[in-house]
């Protein structure tokens, strides 16, 4: 995206960010759903499974992570969107929007780390 000119930078996000808007709130959905069912199935989330510990560590990041993204992300990408669609879109306003996504983003990829080093320790046991 750095590579990218600037108007070639607005058209991927005014094509992109609609999209995301209505599928990240979807998949997080499903995700924490579907993750709380499977646990509930092979009884991981019940207090006397032996890595109980580690799997609420599990659930407290994949929590922290829904947070982010529909907190700060999703709202981040919604007012890039309509500053983009104004005639005369503010690039200070961009540029401080972009950079709080950059961060958060950032965050999500050290937590993404956090959930591996758990899902590593759930297998080995």
């Amino acid at each position: 995206m750095g590579r990218l000119s600037i108007p070639a930078r607005i058209e991927l996000n005014t094509k992109l960010m609609p999209k995301m808007v209505v599928i990240m709130p979807t998949v997080v959905a499903a995700t924490l759903a579907c993750g709380w069912q499977l646990g509930s199935l092979l009884g991981t989330v019940q207090p006397s499974y032996a890595n109980h510990s580690w799997v609420v560590a599990s659930y407290i990041v994949v929590g922290v992570m829904a947070v982010i993204a529909l907190g700060l992300l999703e709202p981040a990408n919604i007012a890039v969107l309509i500053e983009l669609r104004k005639p005369r879109p503010n690039p200070r306003v961009i540029e401080r929007l972009m950079r709080r996504f950059i961060y958060s983003a950032g965050i999500l990829g050290l937590m993404q780390v956090a959930t591996l080093v758990i899902m590593t320790k759930l297998r080995a046991g």
